[in-house]
């Protein structure tokens, strides 16, 4: 548009000036009553406003297309009879067309749409459509004029180098790699393509999508098939799963119902004996038997730090006392060494000692022993009456076993 004014303007200029001289010369004439014009005036006239159009004619031709407008988006190179000699940045230039000339290139963002077809590492036919973006670097323009002539070769030349690693990439992974981690190898396939177009094609890659990857029917119905047998068999597995955990559930709280049986039994047996063992320390003090009493107590003491409570010290100690036992925890700060100190004391057990002597024997105390048995007896003494069976030498009496509750007759 620049150009079309300037030659417009141009030619005005020169039209107007040729004008100018004709009426200037016509009046000079009329000034001096002049009528008949000499006759070599007039060819000198006619000489001076030839050459005058001829000048204007070729400054008309020759000037205006020498003006060189370069747009915005847009770099020139410019070659002066066939060497470069200069880039020129956007704005307007003065550059005499015959002997300069200008190659303009794009300098936004370029896009490039590969199609391609590449193989994974298990040989599995891909279809890979992908877009790259870039723009040239303003900077390198005469590099480009120099290697690649025009913009067309250029992106010809990455398209290339993009077809190549794209598949290096894709050759590395599994088919069912790609289709799980294809967010993630998208990426490294822009990274790669960016490493190796840049700096090497005086470009800037901006981005890098893979748009699509497409396998071919068979294997895509495979991959379906093997999708709905992993779900399949994930269902499986969690129905296996729960149904086990049902039977483990079943199973421990049958194994905590025998367990709680056989601590609960556990516990009657030991109240049982330590209820007779009383019975008979109690019926043995009666009698007059000297009865020592002592208890074993265990006593824990644990030492920490105060700042971060590491364990400084500890110890666990059993001992017997005829006292008993200050039951209960204590703790004690010792300011000094910034330590706490706590003591668990426990009762463990508690001890009687029946002591024989002249009128106290072991001959007496089995006697409190078997009273006192018998008196155990009694109490699960369901009421039947011992069998009492004659014979030739005597009688046999059979008393029931109370554990089991059944009868043994033995005969004579």
């Amino acid at each position: 548009m620049i150009r079309t004014l300037l030659f417009i303007l141009f030619f005005l200029v020169i039209a107007s000036g040729i004008a100018i001289i004709v009426i200037v010369s016509g009046k000079k004439g009329k000034k001096k009553g002049v009528i008949d014009v000499n006759l070599a005036n007039s060819k000198i006239n006619s000489k001076f406003g030839a050459i005058l159009a001829l000048v204007g004619l070729v400054a008309t031709i020759l000037i205006p297309p020498s003006f060189h407008q370069v747009d915005a988006g847009q770099v020139a190179v410019v070659k002066s009879l066939g060497k470069v000699v200069g880039t020129r940045m956007p704005g307007t230039y003065f550059d005499f067309y015959m002997v300069n000339n200008y190659t303009y290139f794009d300098t936004t963002i370029q896009k490039l749409d590969v199609q391609t077809v590449s193989y994974s590492s298990d040989a599995q036919t891909m279809d890979i459509q992908m877009t790259i973006q870039y723009k040239i670097d303003a900077t390198k323009a005469e590099n480009i004029l120099t290697e690649y002539i025009n913009m067309k070769s250029l992106s010809q030349r990455i398209e290339k180098v993009a077809d190549d690693n794209v598949k290096t990439v894709l050759s590395q992974y599994t088919a069912m790699k790609i289709i799980e981690t294809r967010a993630s190898i998208s990426p490294e396939v822009e990274r790669v393509i960016r490493s190796e177009v840049d700096e090497k094609y005086y470009v800037t890659v901006t981005a890098v999508n893979l748009t699509n990857i497409d396998f071919t029917d068979e294997f895509e119905k495979s991959v379906e098939n093997k999708v709905i047998a992993e779900q399949e068999k994930e269902a499986a597995i969690t129905k296996a799963e729960q149904e086990l955990e049902v039977a483990k559930l079943t199973a421990q709280a049958k194994i905590e119902a025998a367990r709680g049986d056989a601590e609960a039994q556990k516990i009657i047996a030991e109240a049982e004996g330590e209820a007779m063992a009383l019975k008979i320390v109690e019926l043995a003090r009666s009698l007059g038997f000297n009865i020592k009493e002592t208890y074993i107590q265990q006593i824990e003491k644990v030492t920490v730090n105060k700042d971060d409570n590491s364990v400084v010290n500890s110890s666990l100690v059993k001992e017997e006392i005829n006292t008993y036992p200050n039951i209960g925890v204590n703790i004690t700060v010792d300011e000094v060494n910034n330590t706490i100190t706590t003591t668990t004391t426990t009762l463990l057990n508690t001890k009687y000692s029946i002591i024989f002597d002249s009128e106290h024997t072991e001959e007496d105390l089995q006697i409190i022993i078997e009273f006192v048995q018998y008196l155990e007896y009694l109490e699960k003494w369901d009421g039947k009456l011992p069998t009492v069976v004659s014979g030739e030498n005597g009688i046999e009496i059979i008393i029931p076993n109370l554990d089991n509750n059944s009868d043994t007759t033995t005969n004579p």
